[in-house]
């Protein structure tokens, strides 16, 4: 009775670990509650400070964080960021295949451009987007381009 029993534990286990190896690379520790981001693709940099974080879903391969943020701006040389005065409320949607970040819950904004190689150009309007999806998905703060190759994105522009 008792290797029955071990049996059932290894089996779940194991299951457990399946369900969670596709989540593996999701890393949302850069973007708790306080944390900021910033972006300085030109100046002013893009800033967004979050005031609330919620992950709404989660399943292999896909994982909903729901942020309540502030936006702002700061200047290359400046050292005091003017926030805007109105929160927002975005979901940003991990996802090594469909990555984007949506206003609404349902909803779904372009997907980002996150690759590697010559489809690693980022453009201006979707650079602070970039960023910040590094930041809530995997804990990156570092160049996109070498984050997109780091964490597996091959997203290829459609137009190049």
């Amino acid at each position: 009775m008792k290797l029955p029993i071990k049996f059932l534990l290894v089996h779940v286990v194991l299951l457990a670990f399946d369900a969670n190896a596709a989540n593996s690379n999701f890393n949302h520790k850069g973007i708790q509650k306080g944390a900021t981001s910033m972006s300085c693709y030109h100046d002013p940099c893009a800033v967004t400070r979050i005031m609330n974080f919620e992950i709404t879903k989660k399943k292999p391969g896909y994982t909903q964080l729901k942020l309540k943020a502030v936006g702002g701006y700061r200047g290359w040389d400046d050292k005091k960021t003017i926030w805007d005065h109105e929160f927002y409320t975005m979901y940003v949607n991990c996802s090594l295949k469909r990555p984007n970040i949506a206003g609404s819950l349902n909803g779904e904004n372009a997907i980002l451009p996150i690759g590697v190689g010559d489809n690693s150009w980022i453009p201006g309007a979707q650079y602070p987007d970039v960023i910040l999806y590094l930041q809530a998905c995997h804990n990156y703060n570092g160049e996109p381009e070498k984050g997109g190759a780091k964490y597996g994105y091959k997203i290829k522009q459609p137009y190049l």
